[in-house]
Formats: structure tokens, sequence, C-alpha cells
């Protein structure tokens, strides 16, 4: 009687204290564990809630070689979301028409967040002329695409038929080089961002159309 009383008035202190802490004494959360866990079997999660210690927390991640690791930021050669200036100097007159990143297309996807660029001695009055009609003012486009060929993302940064201009000493402008500077953001695959397929859409030689929601949206 005295050994069932004993573990009835364990089993109340427990659920009285209602966290668990193993390798702590100051357990923050039902079951709190300091320290590696060994798991053999199943695992299973019912209402997990929400999280509030956001700060600190720690991240597992799947390896290549299929081993949970702790993902740490810092020593990680990538980010879920990544950020990167590509700075192109003395590029053609024509600006920058293919440059290949090495960026796979199947593990990222790279968007240009932003871009200026600067003409010689980082001068910035620079503009744009016209290669076919003086009176024209040439738009710039500056993307990534991906190329299919190589399966890498490939950068562009140009002027529709023209080239880029600022004034020389005598204030006459002429056709210059220029440094072009992209800023990319670059979402890691599977992790943070999932490819969609290509949406196309027939317009009908309309100038509005209503499309069916994506797939998955």
């Amino acid at each position: 009687m005295r050994i069932v009383l004993y573990i009835l008035f364990s089993l109340g202190f427990l659920s009285a204290e209602a966290q668990i802490g193993i390798n702590t004494t100051e357990p923050r959360a039902m079951l709190h564990v300091e320290g590696n866990g060994l798991l053999e079997g199943n695992l299973y999660l019912e209402e997990p809630g929400d999280f509030n210690e956001i700060r600190g927390s720690k991240l597992l991640v799947n390896s290549t070689t299929n081993t949970v690791l702790q993902y740490d930021i810092e020593q990680s050669k990538y980010g879920p979301i990544n950020y990167a200036q590509f700075a192109f100097e003395n590029t053609n007159t024509n600006g920058l028409l293919d440059y290949d990143t090495k960026i796979s297309t199947t593990d990222y996807l790279v968007t240009v967040q932003g871009y200026y660029f600067a003409g010689p001695n980082n001068n910035t009055n620079i503009m744009s002329h016209s290669n076919s009609n003086v009176d024209e003012i040439p738009g710039f486009q500056v993307y990534a695409y991906k190329n299919t060929t190589t399966e890498t993302w490939f950068l562009r940064g140009f002027f529709n038929d023209g080239t880029f201009r600022s004034p020389n000493s005598s204030g006459v402008y002429v056709d210059v080089q220029v440094d072009i500077y992209m800023n990319l953001i670059i979402f890691r695959n599977g992790f943070i961002s999932k490819p969609q397929n290509d949406v196309i859409v027939d317009m009908g030689n309309s100038e509005t159309f209503t499309a069916p929601l994506p797939a998955g949206f």
C-alpha cells in the first residue's frame, strides 16, 4: 500500500508540474531535452502548436547523404533566401547581353531586385542613344532568365537597339562603357520556394482577360 501511494503521489506531482526536463533543471516546455536525442521508430506530432521563441531556435535539414543535420546559416554555403550583388565593370556600349551565373536552375530561383549603372570615373550622367532613330528613347531591359541548354541562370542588361552615352570633356555625348550593378535575390528551391508550371494565356487580341487560378493557389 505504501508503494502504491508513493507512485500515485509521484504521478500527481508530475501532472501538477506539467514540465519534464532532461539534462536541465529548468524545463521551458512540456518536455525539454538539452543535448542529443536518438529516436528509433516513428515520431508522431499531434497539435504541435506555436513556438514563440523564434530567436535561437535551430532548423533541421536533410543532407545529400540522407542524414539529418542542424542547419547553421553561418557555416552553410547557402541560405533559404540569398542576396548577392553582381558588378559588371567596363561593359560593352551595348550593355550586358548574356552572362552565365553558373547558378543551377534546378536548385535555385533567381530574380533581379534592383540595378543601376555608372560611367567612367563613376559618372552617373548617363543617357540612352537609339541606333535607329535619334528621336527615340530606347527602353532598358534587365532580367534573369533560364538557359535550357546549360540549365543555369543567365543575366541581361541592355538598351533595346541602343547604346550608353555620356558627355565628354567638350560636353558632347559619346558612346561609353559603363559599370552595371545588379542586385539579385536567390531563393533555394524546395526549401522556401516551389517552382510552378508556366501560365500561358491566349489574349485573343483582347486588352482584358480573366484567367483561371493557377494550380496550387
